[in-house]
């Protein structure tokens, strides 16, 4: 059984559910999409030392991921190359996504919501959301969010407990040197959200994800 992870940006994906990756990496193959490398004038503005040129950025967000993946358990880190600054995505990336699904086969597949906080994170919704209504056989769909937290949200919830995976997706944020100062700020929200659902669902810390 193998598991597909989309995330905007490096560090998306264990912001959003490291625990999840770490509880599902013990029993299935997960492969984690990343779409945007994150080193473009923005995102250099956010990244510590924020001196970093975008191709020293790209190479240590790159390495970061990897090695936040690897502690993870994850199977394989795939980089759509995409530098941010768009609305849109290509076809050939649509078509390399389209490929990555069906080589895969995933039963899970999980991306951001549609109601994040980041354009760049609802891209990916609209952009996977897309490509998962062409597909036969479709796959159990779970969304994510990471800069909110929506009391608001109607959709069902879907809850992992990850009481016994929450202490290494803390420590896989620590990997991403570069992104500390943006993980600093969320930290705290992270925590939050995951002990509220685990005290909602009568577990220690959880993870929550919404079906389309």
């Amino acid at each position: 059984m193998t598991v597909l992870v989309c995330a905007a940006h490096a560090d998306d994906e264990v912001i959003g559910l490291g625990g999840t990756i770490a509880k599902l990496a013990k029993t299935e193959d997960v492969i984690v999409v990343i779409f945007f490398y994150g080193a473009n004038f923005a995102g250099r503005i956010w990244s510590w030392p924020p001196t970093l040129s975008e191709e020293k950025l790209t190479k240590k967000r790159i390495y970061e991921s990897q090695k936040a993946g690897n502690y993870l358990g994850v199977t394989e880190t795939i980089f759509l190359g995409m530098k941010g600054e768009t609305d849109t995505i290509d076809e050939s990336r649509k078509q390399l996504l389209e490929a990555i699904i069906k080589k895969y086969k995933p039963n899970k597949i999980f991306y951001h919501s549609i109601k994040d906080g980041h354009k760049d994170h609802r891209l990916v919704n609209r952009v996977m959301t897309e490509i998962i209504s062409k597909i036969g056989n479709k796959p159990e769909v779970l969304t994510y969010q990471i800069n909110l937290f929506d009391f608001s949200h109607k959709e069902p919830k879907i809850i992992f407990d990850v009481s016994n995976e929450f202490h290494k997706k803390l420590k896989a944020l620590d990997f991403f040197k570069t992104q500390r100062i943006s993980v600093m700020l969320l930290k705290p929200l992270i925590l939050l959200k995951s002990l509220y659902f685990g005290k909602k669902h009568n577990v220690g810390f959880a993870e929550y994800f919404f079906t389309e």
